[in-house]
């Protein structure tokens, strides 16, 4: 296979830099979505001495923000990817209305990649929401925005997200043109 796209289809880094992206978004979701319940589970309220460590939760939050850290510098390797290797030719199953819809979700995409993982990073250093840890509240280093304005960012970001993957996917199944990129 070759490492860069081509004629033929989608090359190796290609290939890469997608499935990756899909599973650092699915384990960021899982995390994001279920991070009380795993805060409790593995981290609990209590040691095994009875010791208070901290909400699960709020410990959690910085797994989260690493995860979120990770996503937002593979989108902007993916977006220098993008700029430097062209495409390959379009699947001949994609109509023109297909083709625009999907060059409207990969714009955004890039962005929603960028914004929905700044949002929460913004939500995690800039709000000024102290956290508790293990070794008791952390404090963010800034305090410029807003929580509510950013939390509601994060989410629509989420929400938009959500929908340009529907678009997505409905494309590649209805057309059948998922192979291409497996």
């Amino acid at each position: 296979m070759r490492l860069r796209n081509h004629d033929g289809g989608y090359g190796l880094v290609t290939i890469l830099l997608h499935w990756v992206t899909v599973l650092l978004l699915l384990a960021q979701f899982v995390l994001g979505y279920a991070m009380e319940s795993l805060g409790e589970l593995f981290l609990g309220e209590m040691d095994s001495l009875g010791q208070g460590r901290g909400d699960g939760d709020e410990r959690l939050v910085f797994a989260h923000a690493g995860l979120g850290t990770a996503i937002l510098v593979l989108a902007l390797a993916r977006i220098v990817w993008r700029v430097l290797t062209p495409l390959p030719p379009w699947d001949e199953r994609l109509s023109e209305t297909d083709r625009r819809l999907e060059r409207l979700v990969e714009l955004a995409f890039y962005w929603l990649l960028v914004l929905t993982p700044a949002s929460g990073l913004a939500l995690l250093y800039l709000s000024g929401e102290e956290r508790e840890v293990a070794t008791g509240e952390w404090f963010p280093p800034y305090d410029v925005l807003g929580d509510d304005v950013l939390l509601v960012t994060h989410v629509a970001c989420h929400v938009a997200l959500y929908l340009a993957l529907a678009v997505h996917v409905g494309i590649a199944v209805r057309r059948r043109t998922i192979g291409r990129i497996i």
